[in-house]
């Protein structure tokens, strides 16, 4: 048995906790658009009971709200007040179970399989200081989210039948395809049931496989496992010197000391570290901030202290070191047996090494892997971080292209057809001769809203007489090059 616990109107009353006198009147958080939206025609986001009494809903006009209600009251969103208030909620699930997800911003999910005491009596009895709480219970956890969120279900025990009367609009909290839902309403649907009552292999077929995952949640086929919500444990750690150093061997020393400590809270708990963050407080109240990728998880002290150390020698620091902090985002350990299956990295930690070597020599943010963007800007790339797996990459033409960089200028013998010039000869360059045979142009532009970095270009496609197939292009006002050559 699953229970779903739901905070109503969560934005506006976690904004109106500190404003207890206002919760009878009619209140509304606006959404959030770009800067020149004027405020009468944002829309609603969030509003309270009060609003929703007096005949307004979400996601209308404050203009139109406001003709409505003149009364209504226009509330900042508070994001601090809302984790706050989330906390609190997921503090009174940990009081009924130790299984608890956080399924939405409003909402939590509970695992009641190992509980033995009535659970009616204790949902009933939970309270939050300016907001209520709707729960809601059913086979799976899913059921349980949907039936909290709507009022002719909450408080119940709920079976697929039960949630056949609901809209269909409720979906929205667990869908991440609006424009499924969007057909759907198209097509006629207005409840559940409705939806329940379509073919799935049909839905599956005209939709996508996300349709069909509505489908069995909502016919109870389909009991997921929780995402258990753990609080976020701290493995960071700080070292002050007694003197203020300006030596790199009692830095190191106590870098050691912070990484046995972190290797034995890593074993103990069967993690790793993936990146390391390091902070050098100066005498002067300045700092040095880093961050190491490593390659490969690591547990072991002698694979996170190499590349540490390299990056230390790399700094100079204006100031006497007064203190060292150490801190590690961790991950699951690798399994060994990884090494039969796939490649994977002989020795990590002289890898790591390397990178922190040429970080050092190039500076933070310059080592990674080119990862072509999205662009058709010639040699645009994005660089990942070498200790992240990049997206493969595939070759647009099936001829690869031998790429000259810098693209090597040459003159060209060329005449005019309309506003294009079109190249009849090569006079000069590693490739001169006459041109047999062509294919373009292709213009390429992009940036033109940026008048520093606007770019522009016709590129060709051409075979010479001594069979060499070439790629020219022409750049205004008269300017060619030899970007490549097939091979």
């Amino acid at each position: 048995m699953f229970a779903a616990l739901h905070l109503p109107d969560f934005p506006v009353a976690a904004a109106l906790r500190s404003q207890p006198a206002a919760r009878d009147f009619p209140c509304a958080i606006l959404a959030v658009r770009g800067a020149r939206d004027p405020q009468e025609k944002l829309p609603l986001f969030s509003i309270n009971r009060a609003a929703r009494t007096a005949g307004i809903a979400p996601g209308w006009p404050l203009n139109r709200a406001l003709v409505r209600c003149p009364d209504l009251r226009v509330i900042p969103r508070d994001l601090a007040a809302e984790t706050a208030l989330r906390d609190e909620l997921v503090f009174l699930g940990e009081s009924l179970t130790a299984d608890v997800e956080i399924t939405t911003a409003d909402s939590v999910t509970l695992d009641l399989s190992c509980r033995t005491a009535p659970v009616r009596a204790a949902l009933d009895r939970l309270s939050l200081a300016g907001a209520e709480i709707h729960h809601a219970r059913a086979d799976t956890p899913d059921l349980a989210h949907l039936a909290a969120r709507h009022e002719t279900t909450r408080g119940r025990v709920v079976s697929p039948a039960d949630l056949a009367p609901l809209p269909l609009g409720v979906l929205g909290s667990l869908s991440q395809d609006p424009a499924s839902l969007a057909l759907l309403d198209l097509w006629g649907l207005r409840t559940l049931g409705d939806f329940m009552k379509l073919p799935r292999q049909a839905l599956v077929e005209r939709l996508g496989p996300e349709p069909g995952k509505w489908h069995d949640l909502l016919h109870g086929k389909s009991c997921r496992l929780l995402r258990l919500h753990r609080p976020p444990e701290s493995f960071a750690q700080s070292f002050d010197f007694e003197d203020a150093t300006v030596s790199l061997e009692p830095v190191v020393f106590a870098l050691k000391r912070l990484l046995h400590t972190l290797a034995g809270r890593l074993a103990s708990r069967h993690l790793a570290a993936s990146n390391l963050d390091f902070r050098l407080i100066l005498e002067s109240g300045g700092e040095l901030a880093r961050r190491i990728r490593l390659p490969e998880p690591q547990a072991a002290v002698e694979g996170m202290l190499a590349p540490l150390q390299t990056l230390l020698e790399s700094l100079r620091p204006d100031a006497p070191v007064a203190a060292l902090q150490l801190d590690a985002e961790t991950t699951f350990a690798t399994a060994a047996q990884r090494e039969w299956f796939g490649r994977h990295l002989p020795q990590p930690e002289r890898w790591a090494e390397t990178l922190a070597k040429l970080e050092a020599l190039l500076g933070p943010g310059r080592v990674g892997i080119p990862v072509p963007a999205e662009s058709f800007r010639p040699d645009a790339f994005t660089l990942h971080p070498a200790a992240v797996s990049a997206p493969p990459t595939y070759p647009n033409c099936p001829v690869p292209l031998h790429r000259f960089r810098p693209p090597r200028e040459i003159a060209v013998a060329y005449e005019s057809r309309g506003r294009q010039p079109w190249p009849m000869a090569l006079l000069n360059g590693p490739y001169p001769g006459e041109i047999t045979d062509r294919r373009g142009p292709f213009p390429a532009s992009g940036a033109w809203w940026e008048p520093a970095g606007a770019w522009q270009r016709l590129e060709w496609d051409v075979q010479l007489a001594s069979r060499h197939l070439l790629r020219l292009v022409f750049q205004t006002p008269d300017r060619w090059t030899l970007d490549g050559i097939y091979r």
